[in-house]
């Protein structure tokens, strides 16, 4: 059996197994630990191929399975070796492991522009501080400090932060994120300083939303994706307390302006607002007012 190159390869051995020898392309997650990292696995419904001792194979495709993945082909430790002799430079030592998540690609399309420059100039702090509110599993934390950015971010859920600290250790990278384990509406969560973006990704709050034009410096950048009206027909959610209504994000950041505003699906077929929007300078206001 040989290895697809078009589908990732997860490596389910131990570190020791994996460091002695694995497929060039391969990504190492371990079983069990792949339980938890999660976030660390492309958007479902990926197509994967395991590598593994029968026990890790039986137990990790029954899991992905599980979670909305397919599973394309499972090689045993036993086919492994025969593929090793065959191909021998197809493996290689060592740790390096294929990255396999990406960030949401709303913010990566705007840190693109905004990298090449392609968007309205704006005055953002030496600090280029980003606050990810609902972090979860921490992809666009740790892509916004791979890219430079300092980070604050919340998540209320310890095993969630966890996973995102997790994602940030695997990059090898000296990150500087600020991991918070609290409910924004509690003392001392947000930050007191004003931020240059901030990132809301299906969450939402709507008292913090109009707060937000406080929270950040002139010039700065508000992005948001999340669950909008038509949703409820897909099952889930359902509160209208985490729903938006078509056009509210455009009326509650009627002072800004406003870069992205439509609506999009995910792969499930959920209808999300994608909207960002950049803070006006005060100078901006001045003109406007004459």
């Amino acid at each position: 059996m040989l290895i697809n190159p078009h589908f990732p390869l997860i490596d389910l051995r131990a570190d020791e197994a994996y460091q002695s020898g694995h497929y060039l392309e391969a990504t190492h997650l371990p079983w069990p630990d792949l339980q938890i990292r999660l976030n660390e696995l492309p958007e479902r419904p990926a197509r994967l191929q395991l590598l593994g001792d029968d026990l890790a194979l039986t137990a990790a495709s029954a899991f992905l399975i599980n979670k909305g993945y397919q599973i394309s082909c499972q090689m045993s430790l036993e086919r492994f070796e025969q593929f090793r002799q065959k191909y021998p430079g197809l493996v290689v030592l060592g740790r390096e492991s294929r990255i396999l998540w990406r960030a949401s690609p709303l913010l990566f399309a705007f840190i693109t522009r905004y990298e090449n420059k392609d968007l309205q100039p704006s005055v953002l702090s030496g600090k280029r501080l980003a606050l990810d509110i609902g972090c979860g599993g921490g992809r666009d934390s740790v892509y916004l400090a791979c890219r430079g950015w300092q980070v604050i971010a919340i998540d209320r859920e310890q095993r969630v932060l966890q996973r995102a600290q997790q994602l940030a250790e695997s990059s090898r990278q000296n990150l500087t994120i600020d991991w918070r384990v609290c409910c924004v509406d509690a003392e001392g969560c947000l930050p007191t300083e004003q931020v240059d973006l901030i990132v809301m990704m299906r969450y939402l709050n709507r008292d913090l939303m109009t707060k937000m034009d406080q929270m950040l410096n002139p010039g700065g950048y508000v992005i948001i994706q999340t669950f909008v009206e038509g949703v409820e027909a897909f099952g889930s959610p359902k509160n209208p307390n985490f729903i938006l209504k078509k056009g509210e994000l455009a009326k509650t950041f009627s002072v800004f302006n406003i870069i992205v505003d439509r609506i999009e699906h995910l792969k499930d077929g959920r209808p999300v607002a994608s909207f960002i929007a950049q803070k006006r300078e005060s100078e901006d206001v001045r003109n406007e007012c004459g």
